[in-house]
């Protein structure tokens, strides 16, 4: 594969405006009025629909986006905390612009080179530290509600095992959707779905889990893109859809996109290495490495625009994985990825893409407009806790492995603390010592007994984080609904048990008022340990990384 000479870097392929990304054009007054509705509502949780109407076009303009810290001085050093490690700077997307309309949009490239990232920025989802450049719909600013009215699919299939998927649909749907929508209307959307996703089958089958056999992996990726079409996006973002699936399987998800496509909306997705029968399917291609952009144009243009570089595809080879053969080449020097950005920035792809960038609205114009916001009111928290808890009541019932474990713990702990502790005698010297003995016995082996609970809230903390900030609900909701039919009931019954048992062994004062002390202090113990678990499981990734660091 040749390499690419400074000769070859102006280049000028013959491309019909049509066949590109196209229809950013200067929006109309009418358009810019609905836009400014919504444009002028900043609320976290009133949620703006995106309007139906809408042609669903995204382009982004010279987005840059940088990790890391500076470097310090010694000064700074000294008393920076000593768990937290500075971090040199690190370009991860540097000046990409482009434009996604309605279709199959692919960004693909070489393993690292920013493909999530980008995906990320578009959809809103990172920090805007080290961000910059800009993101438009339709030609004007997204509104403040923007991440929380497009569809995200994570790379991983994060989603609740116990439910069946008509459950999971039903649930994004009554967490997202507002109070206008009625319950017949969320249902019929939810049959929707289910009917365009090809779930008819499997759509009263539980999802699985570690214990429990459910879906395949297929129709898994598919009910989680149908947990974002519930909302009628216009704008679907999927990170890497095809991870771990088969050839067949990763291709009927993909036709299954195509055919969501038609109908209007934009599907902008990452992808690695996709085979031909895939690759066919895409409507316009963005090739990334190590954070540049390298084309950017319709997919099937892709041959003819490395053939004008010096770049020839052999007979029967995938586009796909030429491309990335070619960017994997370029990668090993430096020198060559800047050429090939050089060489791009100078085709006549780029200038197009850039006239079509130019016709877009000044944000100047939006403020001259003054109309009537368009808001859709958002569920209560009380709604929003119903819902969740609900859900969580239902892993719980599904889930009986971590409850009957907790009961057997108790019942364990308290044979042996009553064996140990057997009818203390009441006496000053052995007694008060002996009863010494036995509370902190007590009361440190009830808060070490909820370790059995990390592992299952370390596994949820995914699920909860996607779900947050796709803005199916608060952190106040989730909190609230677990401690309610979580924590409490799995700490409840196991302290009655432990101090049934533990309690009349020992022979501590037979009388009502004691017990019900002696009740409530393993309860609080329990529920100390508890919040310790909640605080790890905010802070550890794995349980395995935990108890390599005990």
């Amino acid at each position: 594969m040749p390499a690419l000479d400074d000769s070859q870097v102006q280049i000028s392929i013959p491309v019909n405006d049509a066949s590109l990304p196209s229809t950013i054009i200067q929006p109309t007054d009418e358009t810019l009025q609905r836009h400014h509705s919504s444009q002028r509502h900043s609320g976290r949780n009133t949620r703006i629909s995106m309007d139906l109407s809408s042609k669903g076009t995204l382009s982004f303009r010279n987005i840059s986006y940088v990790i890391g810290r500076r470097q310090m001085n010694n000064g700074c050093k000294k008393w920076y905390p000593f768990f937290i490690k500075s971090k040199s700077k690190k370009q991860i997307i540097d000046d990409v612009s482009g434009i996604f309309t309605s279709g199959m949009n692919a960004i693909m490239g070489p393993t690292g080179c920013g493909k999530s990232s980008l995906l990320d920025i578009l959809a809103y989802r990172k920090d805007h530290d080290g961000l910059s450049g800009q993101v438009f719909i339709d030609g004007y600013p997204p509104p403040s509600s923007y991440k929380y009215t497009v569809g995200y699919v994570v790379q991983d299939d994060i989603i609740s095992g116990a439910l069946t998927v008509r459950e999971n649909l039903m649930f994004s749907a009554n967490v997202r959707l507002s109070d206008d929508v009625s319950n017949n209307e969320r249902k019929e959307r939810v049959t929707k779905v289910i009917h365009d996703l090809g779930l008819e089958a499997c759509a009263d089958t539980k999802i699985g889990t570690e214990f429990l056999r459910g879906v395949s992996g297929g129709e898994r990726k598919r009910t989680c893109i149908g947990m974002e079409l519930v909302l009628s996006p216009k704008i679907l973002f999927l990170d890497e859809p095809t991870t771990g699936l088969d050839a067949s399987t990763a291709r009927n998800v993909m036709e299954c996109l195509r055919e969501l496509s038609k109908s209007g909306r934009t599907i902008i997705f990452s992808i690695h290495q996709p085979r031909y029968s895939i690759f066919k399917l895409f409507d316009s291609l963005l090739l990334m490495c190590k954070g540049k952009s390298i084309y950017h144009g319709p997919a099937l243009a892709v041959l003819p625009y490395f053939n004008t570089q010096g770049y020839s595809c052999e007979l029967h080879d995938n586009p796909a994985d030429f491309a990335l053969d070619v960017l994997i080449d370029a990668s090993r020097q430096s020198d060559n990825i800047e050429k090939l950005n050089k060489a791009y920035r100078k085709s006549q792809i780029y200038e197009n893409i850039g006239s079509l960038l130019k016709k877009q609205v000044h944000e100047d114009r939006l403020e001259k407009l003054h109309h009537k916001e368009q808001e859709v009111a958002s569920r209560s928290l009380f709604t929003e806790i119903a819902y969740v808890s609900q859900r969580t009541l239902k892993n719980t019932i599904r889930n009986p492995e971590l409850f009957l474990s907790q009961v057997l713990v108790a019942i364990i702990l308290a044979v042996l603390v009553g064996l140990v502790f057997n009818n203390m005698e009441k006496t000053i010297d052995p007694g008060v010592h002996d009863r010494l003995g036995a509370i902190f016995f007590i009361v440190v082996s009830q808060i070490f007994s909820t370790i059995t609970a990390l592992e299952p809230l370390i596994k949820e903390r995914a699920l909860f984080i996607h779900e947050n900030i796709s803005g199916y609900y608060r952190t106040t909701t989730y909190f609230i609904a677990k401690l309610i039919c979580d924590v409490l009931p799995m700490r409840v019954i196991p302290s009655i048990i432990f101090s049934l048992i533990g309690y009349f062994m020992t022979g501590l004062q037979r009388s009502v008022g004691q017990f019900f002390v002696f009740l409530l202090t393993i309860f609080m113990a329990s529920i100390f340990g508890s919040a310790i678990c909640f605080f790890i499981s905010a802070t550890i990734h794995t349980f395995g990384k935990f108890i390599f660091n005990v």
